[in-house]
C-alpha cells in the first residue's frame, strides 16, 4: 500500500469514528428522553387520580353527612365552610401506607405526600403530591376569593425525588406537573 492509500484509509477511519460517537450520543440522548416522558407520564396519572380522587367527594363538609352522597342540600352561601381543610372527623389510616379518609372536596386543602405506591421507575425515589383548595369566581377562576362561592378550584402539584438527574454531569432535573380542577355545586329547585 502507498502513502495515498494510507491516508486515505485513516481518512476512511476517522469518518467511521465520527460517525460511531455521533450514532452513540443521539442513543444515549434518547435514552434520557425516554426516561423524562417516563416520568412525566406518571406525574400526571398521579396528579388525574388526585384530583379524580376529590371531585368524587361531597363538595361541602355540610353536604357530606351521607358516605353514598345523600347529604342535606345546600341552598344558601352562609352554609358552606369558611375555612378549607381537614375537619375534626375526618381520619387518617395507621399505614403503611398511610391514607386519609376525608369526605369533602376542600378537605384537600393543603395535601402534602408522597405516593403510596411504589411505580418502579429507575431513578425516581418518590414522587411528591401536594394541592391546595380555594374559593373562585366565575369570572375570574384563576384567582383566590376570600368568602365562600359555588365554585372551588384545586391546584395539583406533583413533582419527583430522582438522584440520578440534576447531578454534576449536567442531566436535566424533571418538572413538576401542575393541575388545576374546578369542582362546582349546582343546587336545582
Amino acid at each position: 500500500m502507498n502513502t495515498g492509500q494510507t491516508i486515505l484509509t485513516i481518512g476512511a477511519l476517522i469518518l467511521l469514528g465520527f460517525s460511531v460517537l455521533t450514532t452513540n450520543r443521539a442513543s444515549l440522548q434518547h435514552g434520557a428522553i425516554i426516561d423524562q416522558t417516563e416520568v412525566d407520564i406518571y406525574s400526571v396519572s398521579l396528579a388525574e387520580g388526585k384530583i379524580e380522587e376529590a371531585s368524587g367527594k361531597a363538595f361541602d363538609h355540610f353536604s357530606s353527612t351521607d358516605t353514598a352522597g345523600n347529604g342535606a342540600v345546600i341552598t344558601s352561601l352562609a352554609q358552606l365552610s369558611t375555612t378549607l381543610g381537614k375537619e375534626s372527623d375526618d381520619t387518617v389510616s395507621a399505614g403503611p401506607p398511610m391514607h386519609y379518609y376525608f369526605d369533602d372536596f376542600d378537605d384537600y386543602n393543603y395535601y402534602s405526600g408522597n405516593n403510596p405506591f411504589k411505580l418502579y421507575v429507575d431513578g425516581v425515589d418518590t414522587f411528591h403530591i401536594q394541592t391546595t383548595v380555594f374559593y373562585v369566581d366565575t369570572t375570574n377562576p384563576d384567582v383566590a376569593v376570600t368568602g365562600p362561592t359555588w365554585h372551588k378550584r384545586m391546584i395539583v402539584k406533583v413533582w419527583p425525588t430522582i438522584t440520578a438527574w440534576g447531578d454534576s454531569t449536567g442531566k436535566a432535573k424533571p418538572d413538576t406537573v401542575t393541575m388545576s380542577y374546578i369542582y362546582s355545586y349546582w343546587w336545582f329547585r
